[in-house]
């Protein structure tokens, strides 16, 4: 994730807090990501 953060320009004075790294890899919202991925999996992505 560091290396993004270096890849990705953000606006002037914007810093990313370091301590957000311990949220990196957890899943806040199971259901919803569960949820989520069965729409995408029965449904599809909508066509433009």
């Amino acid at each position: 994730m560091k290396t993004q953060r270096k890849l990705s320009k953000l606006p002037k004075g914007v810093k990313v807090n370091p301590d957000l790294d311990k949220y990196r890899d957890v899943i806040l919202f199971p259901e919803k990501v569960k949820k989520a991925n069965h729409i995408l999996k029965t449904v599809g992505l909508p066509k433009i």
